[in-house]
């Protein structure tokens, strides 16, 4: 297993999520990509991309922010500063109670590559939301960034 690292995260990575309702199937997948970039106080972590719920599809994203206080301790926070979760890499799980709704997490760590799944009931919840992250090399992302912008300047 890779020890999941301040420096092991930073950087650029494709996204792909899958939202599974047990009763009915897949409701949702989101493609996309996150940066983790330094902040001062650790890294904020940047998802964007596109999801089809049910669908329809939604341009999405969300910020985190993840904290390094110690040696093999994460801490993940919201966009505001509010903790979300936290995890030490040699048991990488989590869960977060949110009033009646219960969110559990599970991390695998490998060399380009992880895995978030996070298992969530409630009285009106029942899903799992399956997340595969694989590095992104920084000249591949720089070079589909230039081609999007170059294909946006040509629409116009």
């Amino acid at each position: 297993m890779t020890i999941a690292t301040e420096a092991w995260f930073r950087g650029h990575w494709q996204m792909v999520r899958i939202i599974e309702n047990v009763p009915e199937g897949v409701i949702g997948e989101f493609w996309g990509e996150c940066s983790f970039t330094p902040d001062g106080h650790g890294l904020t972590c940047n998802e964007q991309g596109v999801l089809r719920f049910r669908g329809a599809d939604y341009h999405s994203g969300r910020i985190s922010l993840w904290r390094f206080p110690q040696q093999g301790h994460i801490e993940v926070r919201y966009e505001d500063g509010r903790p979300f979760h936290d995890f030490d890499v040699e048991e990488p799980q989590a869960t977060h109670l949110c009033d009646d709704d219960r969110y559990r997490v599970s991390y695998e760590f490998d060399d380009n590559t992880w895995v978030s799944r996070w298992d969530v009931v409630g009285p009106a919840k029942d899903y799992i939301m399956t997340t595969r992250y694989r590095r992104v090399t920084d000249l591949a992302y720089k070079s589909r960034r230039i081609g999007r912008a170059a294909s946006f300047q040509a629409i116009d």
